[in-house]
């Protein structure tokens, strides 16, 4: 059966975040833009958003630069309050709710959504280093390579991890492995509490 070319498609509703976050500060030229238009309503003129904001836009083209400079402080400060909140409220979540914000963020950028990283728990169980970076902190420890170079240090601890003998990196591997296990041990209580 064909469409109704008149019949009306109804918008899919805005989901609420799961996860109550801050809100992202308007940039300069938003918080100008909404000023003007409280100026205009106070104004009692009729409001026509586009001609109002093309009006907007050339006031701001021709704004003096210290005049955009208080805007431009302005939302630096806003920004900077803005991270801090979000940094405080990341410490604050639950495991439960760094999954939900998470699988919500997922489905955002499988629906093409961009700038949507998924959210990482500064609370959660950390992976441990693997033998070899085990060894690799073990020489950095011992200060005998500080004169390297970052690179030159990197391929002095492969070679020298390569000339070990087995025995002695079978220290390093069983270092690991109790590491790992202790994480993994971890990361299940970690799971638990998310679910």
């Amino acid at each position: 059966m064909p469409k109704d070319p008149t019949a009306k498609v109804a918008k899919p509703q805005k989901k609420a975040p799961v996860v109550d976050m801050p809100k992202r500060p308007g940039t300069s030229w938003n918080m100008f833009f909404r000023e003007h238009m409280e100026k205009v309503k106070a104004s009692g003129k009729p409001v026509v958003p586009t001609v109002e904001g093309a009006v907007a836009a050339d006031l701001w083209r021709n704004l003096n630069p210290a005049d955009k400079k208080v805007y431009q402080d302005k939302y630096k400060s806003s920004f900077e309050e803005f991270k801090k909140e979000t940094k405080e409220r990341l410490e604050q979540m639950t495991p439960a709710e760094y999954k939900q914000e998470n699988d919500r963020r997922r489905a955002l950028r499988e629906a093409g959504r961009k700038g949507f990283p998924p959210l990482k728990d500064p609370n959660a169980p950390k992976r441990p280093l693997s033998n070899f970076f085990l060894f690799a902190r073990d020489l950095r420890l011992s200060r005998n390579y500080a004169h390297l170079t970052l690179k030159e240090q990197s391929k002095a601890f492969a070679d020298a991890w390569a000339a070990l003998p087995e025995d002695k990196k079978l220290v390093y591997t069983e270092k690991n492995r109790i590491e790992m296990e202790i994480y993994k041990s971890e990361m299940a209580a970690y799971n638990a509490l998310a679910s």
